[in-house]
């Protein structure tokens, strides 16, 4: 499996826009997770939770043969590092929709594992992408803990990662994760 056919796929089964870069990387990394595709879409530590250099590629080859369009909506701000605030909007083209559909029926077994992975993904509620952005730190840490570690353990081991989400926001993003099936609690 290619990330760039993975994320191509993805965009097909979710049949929707993604708002936002940080929001396309976390529904990528989520959708990964529950395809069973995650250790091939290369994600690591980045400052806003898992991020996938790959991924990042995938979406530039997308663009670049016009399978994808990002709009790009600028707020007239510019935050403390001296970049303007804007989110990019990303949806399939008519043409990337046709090549993704061909895609699906070259690899029925994939398509099915995506399609699946979205089904669930979306039945466990729509998350803005500062919560969802908690939710990918919590559960990647939690797989770097073997699974168990409470709320405050989570927020403490987060810190090694430049990350700063409080226990409460950790201990919400567990009902998020439950939902996918990606955890449970005790």
């Amino acid at each position: 499996m290619r990330t760039y056919d993975f994320v191509h796929l993805a965009m097909l089964a979710l049949n929707e826009d993604i708002c936002g870069k940080t929001k396309l990387q976390k529904t990528i990394y989520f959708l990964g997770l529950l395809a069973g595709c995650a250790q091939e879409l290369g994600y690591r530590p980045h400052y806003y939770g898992p991020y996938s250099d790959d991924v990042a590629d995938a979406i530039k080859r997308l663009k670049a043969v016009n399978f994808i369009t990002q709009d790009t909506t600028r707020f007239g701000a510019v935050n403390d590092a001296g970049f303007e605030i804007a989110r990019h909007d990303f949806r399939l083209t008519e043409d990337g929709r046709a090549i993704a559909t061909q895609k699906a029926k070259t690899d029925p077994k994939l398509w099915d594992r995506v399609q699946s992975a979205v089904k669930t993904f979306k039945a466990a509620g729509d998350l803005d992408y500062m919560r969802m952005s908690v939710a990918a730190k919590t559960f990647f840490i939690l797989e770097q803990e073997g699974g168990k570690a409470n709320a405050q353990q989570i927020s403490e081991n987060a810190k090694r990662l430049g990350w700063s989400p409080s226990p409460a926001e950790v201990d919400a993003s567990a009902s998020f994760l439950q939902r996918l099936g990606l955890v449970s609690t005790s």
